[in-house]
């Protein structure tokens, strides 16, 4: 039981992993490559939506379990956003769509990493009960 729940935790990080990486760097290719605004400073929108993402750097790579629950709260934000984008008819409606499978791979595997993880981290700690 504790190695198939050790797997689970490894391909769970690996979600979350490669989800949050890919975010931060459709994010940057959206705002500063592909399609950066007319109107606007190209540098403020990106800061304004991936700082707070890299906020929880240090979390995501010490593994912290509250830091990855915290996560998948904060993220709803870029959900909600993904969404409406993916679903209007502006011309950034595959960006949109793009962020929004990642944001919800990056939910689902640091869910199920904090979940997984607590659950190996209590069988390491009481030797009973693996039996």
């Amino acid at each position: 039981m504790q190695q198939t729940l050790a797997k689970k935790v490894t391909i769970s990080r690996a979600v979350t992993l490669f989800s949050y990486f890919g975010l931060i760097l459709l994010l940057t290719a959206w705002h500063l490559i592909i399609a950066p605004p007319e109107n606007a400073n190209p540098y403020s929108i990106w800061a304004f939506q991936t700082v707070p993402l890299l906020l929880f750097y240090p979390v995501i790579l010490k593994k912290h379990l509250r830091g990855h629950i915290w996560l998948c709260f904060f993220i709803t934000v870029y959900f909600m956003h993904s969404v409406t984008i993916a679903m209007s008819a502006h011309s950034s409606a595959i960006l949109g769509l793009a962020e929004t499978l990642l944001v919800a791979a990056l939910f689902i595997g640091a869910m199920m990493f904090a979940r997984w993880q607590s659950q190996l981290n209590k069988r390491l700690n009481n030797p009973e009960q693996n039996r």
